[in-house]
């Protein structure tokens, strides 16, 4: 709200602190060597640093190679960016077992925290607003006359609900929540924020790109399409060998489930054409940031 810079740069640290703590914890489960685990979180945190970016250096063009050092960046594209990258370097390093559900979690923490800082920066402020919550910003052209929506405040309250709806989700027994949950879990998030940016989008001061939509619009469009396909082929695949998947779906929250590698040795058994595994299962079911 006072554009001060300190606090974006501490929320940032202590995201990332908070991320790597959190990943830590979620990745317990996953029976893969310590290289492959880098090597995956890497993937993620270059490609979601790289796509956060794109959308700006396209726009400033002019900035040639200086743009990519600038403030301007995007959660929407980092997130889609950050998947891709997670699958590249699992392809890349040869990984079968499905890791998405170990990162909800750590990213979701992270982007609310981030967005905290957002707020603290005074960027990504929403339109102005007569709600008894709305907040003033002296970062806006306004200079904080007007009391806008803390647009920011949404965002850090959607990601924090991802995250407790995650981990109530990972904590399920396999009797308990649907089959389609295991290993979907960052797509279907990824969806979720999709959804909630394309809405959120009409209560900030951003330009009309096309059709009465902003880019970030658009682009949440996009990107929830696309996730929409990766998941419907999931499905598909699971729906043609449901053994293959079941066999490989070590729980990560419940004591006395098996290891992926366990379940990876079961699942070899079924032959070499088989989806991946979740990373979670069960037993029985073998500035600135826009």
């Amino acid at each position: 709200m006072t554009g001060e810079r300190w606090l974006y740069t501490a929320a940032m640290v202590v995201a990332a602190v908070a991320a790597s703590l959190l990943l830590r914890r979620f990745q317990q489960p996953l029976a893969l060597p310590r290289l492959q685990r880098l090597g995956i979180a890497a993937g993620g945190l270059v490609g979601a640093t790289v796509a956060a970016k794109i959308p700006f250096v396209i726009e400033h063009a002019e900035l040639g190679l200086v743009s990519w050092l600038a403030d301007g960046k995007t959660i929407l594209w980092a997130l889609a960016g950050g998947y891709l990258g997670v699958e590249v370097a699992k392809w890349s390093l040869q990984v079968r077992v499905r890791t998405g559900d170990t990162f909800v979690v750590p990213v979701a923490v992270a982007i609310a925290i981030g967005r905290l800082g957002c707020l603290g920066f005074g960027c990504c402020f929403g339109k102005p607003t007569e709600l008894p919550w709305g907040l003033p910003f002296a970062t806006a052209p306004d200079g904080g006359e007007l009391l806008r929506h803390p647009t920011q405040i949404y965002e850090s309250f959607f990601h924090l609900g991802a995250a407790i709806l995650a981990v109530a989700a990972l904590g399920k027994s396999a009797a308990s929540r649907p089959r389609w949950w295991a290993g979907n879990l960052m797509p279907l998030y990824i969806i979720g924020y999709a959804v909630f940016r394309f809405f959120s989008e009409f209560l900030r001061p951003e330009p009309i790109l096309y059709a009465g939509l902003t880019f970030y619009q658009l682009s949440a469009v996009g990107i929830a399409a696309a996730m929409f396909v990766v998941l419907a082929g999931r499905l598909r695949e699971e729906a043609f060998e449901p053994t293959a998947l079941a066999a490989g779906e070590p729980t990560a929250l419940a004591a006395g489930e098996p290891t992926a590698l366990a379940a990876g040795a079961a699942a070899d058994t079924l032959g070499s054409r088989r989806p991946e595994a979740s990373a979670y299962g069960s037993k029985d079911r073998n500035r600135r940031v826009p």
